[in-house]
């Protein structure tokens, strides 16, 4: 049991340590924005020959575009917030908090999260394709709907689950 314990407070630390990440690559797409968009930068990338910049002189248009910035910040945060409630599961099973209604909450916003994933993951290469440049375009990323649905099913389950271990904590 100790050793499980271990486990999930690895796994609580290896979360929290995503969420972070996600963090830092929100702080990271603002700063390279910020660069991108000064006179300096703009300056020395037109210097650049075009064949060297994977979108030529309108490499730096991606980081200007509002509509691409906000995409990409819509998906680091909700895989920020995805990587939480991971987290807050892991925190309850250290703490042996199973059978509550906080798991099957939980459990619940992370299908919906995964299943707003699922078309939001494309949302900065629809943006991007929108703005001229060439990418896929829209692809429904079936991995976060088939997610969805595994978590949403399994938090029907725990919430039964919850239904009777509360029966069996008034019977005698």
């Amino acid at each position: 049991m100790n050793a499980e314990k271990n486990v999930y407070k690895g796994l609580k630390i290896l979360f929290s340590l995503a969420i972070g990440l996600m963090v830092v690559a929100a702080v990271t797409v603002i700063g390279v924005a910020i660069l991108l968009n000064s006179p300096q930068v703009h300056n020395f990338i037109q210097s650049i020959p075009e064949g060297e910049l994977i979108y030529g002189t309108k490499t730096p248009m991606l980081f200007a575009s509002p509509l691409i910035l906000g995409s990409l910040m819509v998906v680091l945060l909700l895989n920020g917030v995805l990587f939480y409630f991971t987290r807050s599961f892991f925190k309850n099973l250290e703490m042996d908090r199973i059978f509550v209604s906080e798991n099957v909450t939980t459990a619940k916003k992370v299908a919906a999260l995964l299943l707003i994933l699922s078309f939001a993951s494309s949302l900065p290469d629809v943006m991007a394709h929108l703005q001229g440049f060439s990418t896929e375009g829209f692809s429904l990323d079936l991995t976060y709907m088939v997610g969805a649905a595994i978590v949403w099913a399994l938090a029907k389950i725990l919430e039964r689950a919850n239904l009777i271990a509360e029966e069996n904590e008034l019977t005698i």
